[in-house]
């Protein structure tokens, strides 16, 4: 089979979409989705003054900004944002940003974090060779940030979720927080242009491919992982699988599992007392050094000036 049969059609491959087999890259999500009302660990409305700022960070939640008065910054992978009111900003889980203000001008803000792990029990599509679930959806159409301006649909549920997560619970309230980000995201997608080029009339089989580059980075991150690996899984070339991952995803393949091996690190840094050695060699990272250099170019600080800075409280 050539290269060019593989990438156009997709054929040959290790089982036939929608089946499966212990040699195919093919799996499965659960059908039951777990309610939690626990999704948010946010929904305020904050008020920061002239001057504020927050450092390079990483986080597994999305974050959300929705601009109320004054204006404020933002730094997101490479880009830099000036954001004023009445807009409405959505960074994506896994991207280093930061957030500050001018000298000039104080902000007002409705800032909400939650927990998307919901939205990977939500199948769109299964007829590939990897399940695109609505998560897959949210990371696929943009490129580490939506940023729209706010109108009444978004006001509303941004309002909902706040109102929701400083109310009482309830039995609907697990019910009420998960609709609402369900809708929020749905009307997002909706008004949000594909940032990617599909490249063949198969364009399932592009998402499946990403997809299952992301899956596989979530279950072998803390071991060595090869391009060439997941791309013999998948009956593609390296080169191809490089480039479709970086046009659906913004950032190369190399540098997306850094970025998720440093954000798995933090996360380990917060919920543990392990040091930073055994830190480094639990999320991938063959030594410390190594792990402390890959740190410094993604965050631009030492791991223990961040855990001094950010998680120590």
């Amino acid at each position: 089979m050539t290269k060019n049969h593989t990438e156009q059609t997709g054929s040959n491959l290790l089982t036939h979409p929608g089946r499966t087999s212990d040699s195919s890259p093919k799996n499965t999500v659960s059908k039951q989705m777990s309610l939690s009302d626990s999704i948010l660990s946010g929904a305020v409305v904050s008020y920061r003054k002239a001057g504020y700022t927050f450092g390079r960070h990483l986080h597994t939640n999305i974050e959300i900004y929705r601009i109320l008065s004054g204006e404020c910054y933002m730094d997101i992978q490479s880009e830099t944002l000036h954001c004023t009111k009445g807009d409405f900003i959505m960074i994506l889980p896994d991207m280093v940003h930061s957030f500050y203000l001018n000298d000039t001008s104080d902000c007002e803000f409705q800032h909400i974090h939650f927990n998307p792990d919901m939205f990977s029990t939500i199948i769109l599509d299964n007829d590939g060779i990897f399940p695109i679930t609505l998560l897959h959806a949210v990371l696929f159409s943009s490129h580490f940030y939506y940023r729209l301006i706010s109108d009444e649909t978004i006001d509303k549920h941004l309002q909902k979720l706040i109102d929701l997560h400083t109310s009482s619970d309830s039995l609907f309230t697990a019910a009420n927080l998960n609709i609402a980000l369900m809708d929020l995201m749905l009307h997002i997608l909706d008004h949000t242009e594909l940032v990617h080029e599909r490249e063949h009339t198969e364009p399932q089989l592009q998402n499946s491919y990403v997809a299952y580059t992301l899956n596989y980075i979530q279950t072998h991150y803390a071991t060595k992982i090869l391009q060439e690996d997941i791309a013999q899984q998948l009956h593609i070339s390296v080169r191809y699988l490089s480039k479709l991952f970086k046009s659906y995803m913004g950032v190369t393949l190399s540098n997306y599992i850094n970025i998720y091996r440093i954000n798995r690190s933090i996360e380990l840094m917060q919920d543990t007392n392990l040091t930073l050695t055994e830190i480094a060699l639990q999320v991938g990272f063959k030594d410390s050094q190594h792990y402390s250099k890959v740190f410094g170019s993604v965050i631009n600080a030492t791991p223990s000036q961040y855990r001094k800075t950010f998680l120590i409280k």
